[in-house]
């Protein structure tokens, strides 16, 4: 029987990916198809952390209409859903688009489609929400759920989707060039908003990161900052890892700027250093208002210390870093490229950091 409901969400009041989740549970599909108007680093991170715990995911086959019209898609991002088994991305008038300054379309992608299908039935989700954090968990947005489907009932769907995918250009024949052109100067210095760069109450008060500057840490792929001493965490006589960022820092390592109490652990990422990965490194905000990571543990997976030390991370996929400690030359290298993009900052502590 076919399932079908008008479908709106708001914060606190049920969400977009739980209406994904729910079409996929109706199915338990073979194949997977999306149509969205761009992807966000932390938008594909929650995402997979949803889908990853679903029966079968890894098994469906799955293809990734995407836009990068005005560069709003993430390339970490896009690589990420790329990356996943049996998954295949292709970008909409990518050629075009990929060859224009500030990648600006010739005409608007702007649909926010999921279906999900095995060989007789299919569950649509089709809407406002997009594949970013605040479309998917906490932005108003309206739609239609369709669960149950006969197949033959969704052909049109199925027909304007498969146009569509024939002439979409393949990710791998832009994503260098796609890349180069979000990491220019000028994209950088003056990034695109998107939905999830909304800054928290807090970001108005003197000192705090500003909403640009947040933008500039989400389309940023380094970040260094001057360690310190860090605290005698593990003890007294072994050095501590555990780094305290400025509030809101966890915006580069794919986490939202939100007012939290403190205390709260917001996630884990994983960091490489000389060729060792831990895969879970915690970050939280702690309860002196700073965000608090945790590294490779020292003289085990880390340095043999932190202390004074100036650390860079270079972002390599969704929520995977590598950790660099860096020499003086690199430091001044580190400095200049973060002063081009206005994104060099000083604590209240003295602690120089920046991203780039």
């Amino acid at each position: 029987m076919v399932n079908m409901q008008l479908a709106t969400t708001r914060p606190g009041d049920g969400s977009y990916i739980e209406l994904i989740t729910e079409a996929y549970s109706h199915v338990q599909p073979t194949a997977m198809i999306a149509a969205v108007a761009y992807v966000t680093h932390s938008g594909i991170a929650e995402l997979i952390d949803r889908l990853d715990l679903l029966d079968g995911w890894d098994q469906v086959s799955k293809r990734w209409l995407v836009g990068i019209d005005f560069c709003r898609s993430d390339p970490i991002a896009l690589r990420g859903l790329d990356g996943l088994p049996r998954s295949n991305v292709r970008i909409y008038d990518g050629h075009f688009v990929v060859g224009r300054e500030h990648c600006i379309p010739r005409v608007s992608f702007h649909p926010k489609l999921y279906a999900f299908h095995n060989r007789n039935i299919k569950s649509v989700v089709a809407g406002s929400g997009n594949l970013s954090r605040t479309g998917l968990l906490i932005g108003v947005e309206a739609g239609l759920s369709a669960c149950n489907l006969p197949i033959k009932d969704s052909r049109y769907l199925q027909s304007w989707f498969n146009s569509q995918w024939r002439v979409a250009t393949p990710f791998a024949d832009v994503v260098v060039e796609y890349e180069n052109r979000f990491q220019a100067l000028e994209n950088r210095l003056r990034p695109a908003p998107m939905e999830d760069d909304a800054a928290p109450v807090s970001a108005g008060n003197r000192g705090q990161l500003t909403p640009m500057q947040l933008r500039k840490l989400n389309v940023c792929r380094h970040l260094w900052i001057q360690a310190g001493n860090l605290h005698f965490n593990r003890g007294p006589d072994r050095p501590g890892n555990q780094l305290m960022l400025k509030r809101n820092t966890r915006v580069f390592f794919g986490f939202p700027a939100r007012d939290l109490p403190p205390d709260t652990a917001l996630g884990n990422i994983a960091i490489e250093y000389a060729g060792n990965i831990r895969e879970i490194c915690s970050l939280r905000f702690s309860n002196n208002s700073m965000d608090v990571l945790t590294l490779p543990v020292p003289e085990v997976e880390g340095p043999d210390s932190y202390n004074q030390e100036t650390i860079c991370f270079e972002q390599t996929g969704v929520r995977q870093f590598q950790l660099i400690l860096g020499t003086p030359r690199d430091v001044s290298r580190w400095k200049r490229q973060s002063k081009q993009v206005n994104a060099y900052f000083r604590m209240s502590s003295g602690r120089e950091w920046g991203v780039f």
